[in-house]
């Protein structure tokens, strides 16, 4: 399996990417929307973490993102909800949203769901 990782802190990115290593999770992390466009063109995903602060861009980076990694589950993260971007996000495709900090077991629930969606 494996994961992008989209987000504008080091410190997350790198927690998230040692997380799912553990995992048994192929990782790869970028810090903005521009990187996670650029490698979705050159690798496949099966699950892409967006931070949801990245704003207005997060609902653009769903719908290029689709373009490349079609058959990706689109994971959102924040530390601060607000309802109507997540709902915009919604609609182009994102399915769980986590709230910083992470609850471990959630991101582990989503992973094998995955996996058994897949197969693997």
């Amino acid at each position: 399996m494996k994961v992008l990782v989209v987000d504008d802190e080091k410190i997350i990115r790198d927690f998230l990417t040692r997380f799912l290593s553990l995992e048994g999770v192929e990782a790869k992390a970028v810090e903005d929307a521009f990187e996670a466009v650029e490698i979705s063109r050159k690798e496949k995903f099966d699950m892409i973490f967006l931070e949801l602060k990245l704003r207005k861009t997060t609902a653009w980076i769903i719908r290029e993102l689709k373009k490349t990694n079609p058959h990706s589950r689109f994971m959102i993260m924040t530390a601060y909800f607000e309802e109507d971007l997540w709902e915009e996000v919604k609609k182009e495709g994102a399915s769980v949203c986590f709230k910083k900090p992470f609850d471990l077991d959630e991101i582990i629930s989503e992973i094998d769901k995955i996996r058994r969606l897949k197969g693997l």
